[in-house]
């Protein structure tokens, strides 16, 4: 079973945890960015480890703790040995599996509009009919000032330029090869999953790859504490875990899109 709270509390709507996936996405392409222009852009100093022949130095993780040293650092490493992991294993996304991502969104998009559109309906009626309660009078205004929000920002969004194919394709790729280099990591080294918002992780299995890439020679520390501190914030155990007979490493474009999401 899973630890923590109940399953439908954890799942949450799937519209949401579809926002949080894009938003993710758009984090990550940032800090990807800002990592490699760190790389990059490095002086020389003080080498605390070598990630697949390129030298981290102390500036580039430097903190107070020990622990946010690390937790930087995780973030330089992984940049690298994740990209050279797709491209070892033949992760990268294709055009049929980008081409599939666009369908499934515009897809999405088209029912969530048209869902929201209905909740919205039903919600003004209720308000019209006068029958409702204090309390349920005060719910409802919330949830239908929620979903006009919403629709303004659609409103504003459709009137942005479209972002033109190639970038949307970055995008899509950058999603597709995450999800494939989590289900090829797991198969590999096995471990403990972590549930999150953006759904099952291989937390112990990237634990196990970060040890098996130092014994291939691919990660070497040249601080003895970093070291320690790094292989110790990756032994910390997740918030919320999946049991192994309820692993299910299926991307969100492959499922169905709910009917509704919202109560009656």
């Amino acid at each position: 079973s899973i630890t923590g709270p109940s399953p439908a509390a954890r799942r949450g709507p799937q519209r949401e945890r579809k926002i949080a996936v894009m938003n993710l996405i758009s984090v990550r392409i940032l800090v990807t960015t800002v990592l490699f222009a760190m790389i990059t852009a490095a002086v020389a100093g003080e080498r605390v480890a070598t990630v697949l022949g390129q030298d981290i130095v102390r500036e580039q993780v430097a903190a107070a703790a020990a622990r946010e040293q690390a937790r930087r650092f995780s973030e330089l490493a992984w940049q690298l040995l994740s990209r050279d992991y797709i491209t070892i294993k033949g992760l990268a996304a294709t055009p049929e599996e980008i081409a599939e991502l666009a369908v499934y969104d515009a897809e999405f998009e088209r029912k969530d509009r048209a869902q929201r559109a209905r909740k919205l309906a039903d919600l003004t009626a209720q308000l019209d009919s006068g029958q409702l309660t204090g309390k349920e009078r005060a719910r409802a205004e919330e949830f239908r000032d929620a979903l006009q929000r919403v629709s303004q920002y659609d409103a504003e969004k459709d009137a942005q330029p479209k972002p033109d194919p190639a970038t949307r394709a970055v995008t899509a790729g950058f999603w597709i090869e995450i999800w494939k280099m989590r289900q090829a990591l797991f198969r590999q080294y096995g471990g403990v999953v972590a549930l999150t918002k953006f759904g099952h992780d291989p937390h112990g299995a990237r634990a196990a790859f970060f040890a098996d890439c130092e014994k291939q020679g691919k990660l070497r520390f040249h601080d003895t504490a970093l070291r320690e501190a790094f292989f110790a914030l990756l032994a910390e155990s997740p918030r919320f875990t999946v049991a192994q007979n309820e692993l299910d490493f299926t991307p969100y474009w492959k499922l169905p899109i709910p009917a509704s999401y919202y109560k009656d």
